[in-house]
């Protein structure tokens, strides 16, 4: 299991990842493949399994950690993939800023 060491900073609602910041409410596309976990660590428990391009709703941050001169908080977003037609829209959890990008039509309203 990789260890990912803790940073210092970054510690505003409006975090700075891949040179822009992320706003609560808005839809981010995922530039890699990812699990949302239920906490913010890597562990072998995960909310949702989300392929590149899948879409999310970045809800909040959290700590920020440093992998590979990397600086980045966790998010915690919701998954916009529909799962069963009971279960509504897909799940929430936490994953790295580092990898999300805005959607296209979230690009247009800003």
């Amino acid at each position: 299991m990789k260890l990912f060491k803790k940073s210092r900073g970054m510690s505003s609602p409006q975090q700075s990842t891949r040179g822009f910041e992320l706003i609560p409410n808005k839809k981010y596309r995922l530039t890699r493949q990812m699990y949302l976990f239920p906490k913010q660590e890597v562990s072998p428990q995960i909310n949702d399994y989300l392929t590149i391009g899948a879409v999310v709703t970045y809800l909040k941050s959290g700590e920020v950690v440093e992998d590979q001169n990397v600086r980045m908080p966790w998010v915690y977003v919701r998954s916009e993939m529909h799962k069963k037609a009971d279960m509504g829209k897909g799940q929430e959890g936490w994953c790295f800023s580092h990898y999300l990008q805005m959607a296209e039509d979230e690009e247009d309203r800003v």
